[in-house]
């Protein structure tokens, strides 16, 4: 039953070495960080996003009012030219009111043409930011491939471990091992140690010369608290 006991403990250690191995494999941590790059590229692309869409609308309005403006001036001059103004002042106002909005159509042109300039390194910059995300979503998908594998194999080993302690606890009493659980909570890995003569016990506190001298005269296979730590010890030999 001892050794079944020190098999548990040594299994149940295996198992969280295992685990902690799992939770904490590189490529977690890598596709973290990735992640958190595609997180910050993402907010970065919706702000010039948002930055080129205002700048689209008003360009768009420009655009919009200088067509306006086209077409007011060219049915002035139409008028102009058909016959029916007849009065000399009549046709130098009309001609100096198609200049004024000829003026004007052109300034919102080049204020139209000002805001194409201004878009096309944010398209630029989106296309980029686009480029970006695709290499780092491959790099994501390649890690978490990898990671998937890694995990499944410690899945495997963990299974294992798991199997063989259930076959190991078979073999323990069920008070004895309910005692060990308990342990395990506090004393984590050794809640069960060995006796060791030479360093006077097994426990981070050395036992006294005369309790010392009792264990070196018990059988192998003893197994009793110390009296000092409530841990298990086992002599083995």
């Amino acid at each position: 039953m001892l050794e079944a006991l020190l098999d548990v403990q040594n299994l149940d250690n295996e198992i969280d070495q295992l685990d902690h191995r799992n939770a904490f494999l590189e490529e977690r941590g890598q596709i973290d960080s990735l992640t958190e790059e595609l997180s910050a590229l993402a907010a970065a692309v919706a702000s010039t996003e948002a930055q080129r869409e205002e700048l689209q609308r008003r360009q768009r309005a420009l655009e919009t009012d200088a067509g306006d403006l086209e077409q007011k001036a060219a049915g002035l001059d139409a008028k102009l030219y058909d016959g029916s103004v007849t009065s000399p002042k009549e046709a130098t106002a009309l001609g100096e009111e198609i200049a004024g909005l000829r003026e004007r159509q052109s300034a919102l042109e080049e204020q139209s043409i000002e805001l194409l300039v201004e878009i096309e390194p944010l398209d630029e910059q989106i296309a980029k930011a686009g480029e970006a995300r695709s290499d780092l979503e491959s790099r994501v998908a390649t890690l978490s491939a990898t990671l998937e594998t890694k995990s499944d194999e410690i899945g495997v080993a963990r299974q294992a471990a798991v199997e063989s302690r259930g076959a190991a606890a078979g073999q323990i009493d069920a008070e004895l091992l309910g005692r060990y659980d308990k342990l395990r909570i506090t004393f984590g890995p050794s809640g069960v140690v060995h006796f060791d003569a030479g360093k006077g016990g097994g426990c981070p506190v050395a036992m006294s010369a005369v309790e010392l001298d009792r264990w070196k005269h018990l059988p192998a296979g003893t197994l009793e608290p110390c009296t000092d730590c409530g841990r298990l010890v086992a002599k083995t030999d």
